[in-house]
């Protein structure tokens, strides 16, 4: 408690409130601290391969129980990882389309491409730990057993919905069944793409990696775009 005079009297202060965001400003720093020496860790050794041990060394902790207090155990780690980057790309992806929706009226398939992977290049060119993020879980979630609802999780569904109605305005022939099937498809091959880009170590800024997005641009256009055979409805 602090002291201070008021109008000749002396009255006490709590400090606790300051106190209070010092103690969550530290706790925040740890949680980071955590998360990038794992993600670290997991694109050089591999995720499986991994001790929580090893992640509260690199992490330059003293209290071996600390990653247990923030995160619960080494798999809500890996989820807070998600959510971490996730809510990079889909703040990204909101500014992007926010930006997008000023300029024009009518979103072009290729726009809606763009917001599927522009917002992931932005943020693998800015941050060496995001291109770490993308070598390590890119191929999991290209190969996940789960739809892209499923994979993105529940607070993240939002932003599906949102790609399926642009989508939509461009592919007035798909229902919405195969409106989500296309843009599942489309981000499985994105995922394996950049997290292979990120993998074999390439920047995401400058003259070839233009290139990359552009011509992975074409590929995800041509996902979107592909006419659904009379014998794919039929077998659906």
């Amino acid at each position: 408690m602090a002291k201070a005079s008021v109008l000749g009297k002396n009255v006490q202060i709590s400090s606790q409130p300051a106190n209070d965001d010092v103690r969550q400003t530290r706790s925040e720093a740890t949680r980071m601290r955590l998360i990038h020496a794992a993600e670290k860790l997991f694109a050089e050794d591999g995720l499986e391969h991994v001790s929580i041990r090893a992640i509260i060394l690199a992490a330059e902790q003293k209290n071996e129980s600390v990653l247990q207090y923030h995160f619960g155990s080494k798999a809500g780690l890996i989820e807070a990882i998600h959510r971490y980057r996730g809510r990079q790309i889909d703040d990204q992806r909101a500014l992007m389309l926010a930006e997008l929706q000023q300029a024009k009226p009518v979103i072009s398939l290729r726009e809606v491409a763009a917001l599927m992977i522009g917002p992931v290049v932005k943020l693998a060119a800015q941050d060496e730990g995001f291109r770490r993020y993308l070598q390590v879980f890119g191929p999991l979630m290209a190969l996940s057993n789960e739809n892209i609802k499923q994979r993105l999780g529940h607070k993240r569904r939002l932003h599906v919905e949102q790609l399926k109605t642009l989508l939509r305005v461009n592919r007035r022939d798909l229902d919405d069944e195969m409106l989500e099937i296309q843009l599942d498809h489309a981000a499985r091959f994105a995922s394996l793409a950049m997290s292979n880009q990120a993998r074999l170590g390439k920047v995401f800024s400058g003259k070839k990696a233009n290139f990359f997005y552009q011509n992975l641009l074409d590929n995800l256009v041509a996902i979107l775009s592909v006419e659904v055979s009379t014998e794919a409805r039929q077998a659906k």
